[in-house]
């Protein structure tokens, strides 16, 4: 699932918007058994925008810093989620709540399943708002 929402972010959001200031950070995360370095750089090449950043997070970091800020159940890391931020939010001790994200995790209804359309329509107003 996670090869498919990088493909669907680099052809509906990167691949539709040419504004140059936007930015794509990936972070790839071992969530799954397969789950490896060398298998986050191959799949890096589904991303290929000069705009996205690349991360691996060996330590499993993110997935738990962001799933109470996304109010996701107890025990469930946030990964395979599609976080979008205005222009100039900052990290500060804790990372910032997103304007709005998607996700593509099953049995859970407190965000939209990803939608390339979608995404890219809510960033696009996102974006015009700034």
């Amino acid at each position: 699932m996670c090869r498919q929402g990088a493909s669907v972010i680099q052809s509906s959001v990167l691949g539709s918007i040419a504004e140059p200031s936007l930015r794509a950070f990936v972070a790839w995360v071992p969530i799954l058994p397969d789950d490896s370095e060398k298998a986050a750089r191959e799949s890096g090449s589904l991303v290929q925008d000069q705009r996205a950043k690349h991360f691996w997070d060996a330590e499993k970091a993110l997935p738990h810093l962001f799933a109470p800020l996304l109010g996701l159940p107890e025990d469930w890391p946030a990964w395979d989620v599609y976080l979008a931020y205005p222009a100039g939010a900052t990290w500060d001790d804790e990372p910032p709540a997103p304007a709005f994200w998607h996700h593509q995790l099953g049995g859970l209804d407190i965000a939209p399943k990803l939608d390339g359309e979608a995404f890219e329509k809510q960033l696009r107003e996102l974006m015009e708002a700034e």
